[in-house]
């Protein structure tokens, strides 16, 4: 539920792709999964960058900044609340209302998840040196100066 909402930005959304992603799951075979944490986030990352692609949230687009609506954190288990309240600060907000939803994906499956850039790849249709690109270059339209470093999440953690 986690890397859905931080994607999308919205508890709904989040909700209504963890449910196709647990029915892919449920429909799956499983000795055909050789990795179900890999599988799952996989399946979660596609169907959150389909989501953001899709002509309904190009339709629906809110001109203004991007920011996730708030969340209960009661919603969410102790690990979970846990790791959002690490991640979710507003620097990480403002950072993320930047990025687009390839380089979000890379950076959330880098930072959050601890993804190599070789898992990261085929989940966005990437080459692996491409993914190393998005995240280690700044987001698309900073100058270096802002940043202060190559890397984004840097900054983002000696903010907060």
């Amino acid at each position: 539920m986690g890397l859905a909402y931080r994607l999308l930005g919205s508890m709904w959304d989040a909700e209504d792709v963890v449910q196709d992603a647990f029915l892919r799951w449920t429909a799956a075979d499983r000795v055909d999964v050789r990795e179900p944490r890999a599988f799952l986030l996989t399946i979660v990352s596609r169907l959150a960058l389909d989501q953001l692609r899709s002509a309904r949230v190009t339709r629906e687009a809110y001109t203004g900044p991007w920011l996730p609506e708030p969340v209960d954190s009661a919603a969410f288990g102790p690990l979970d609340t846990a790791e959002l309240r690490d991640t979710l600060s507003y620097a990480a907000l403002h950072l993320m209302e930047r990025l687009s939803p390839p380089e979000r994906a890379v950076f959330l499956l880098r930072e959050a998840f601890d993804l190599p850039y070789d898992d990261i790849a085929p989940i966005i249709g990437a080459t692996v040196a491409n993914c190393r690109q998005i995240h280690t270059g700044p987001p698309h339209g900073w100058p270096r100066a802002v940043i202060g470093s190559s890397r984004p999440h840097r900054t983002t953690r000696s903010c907060c």
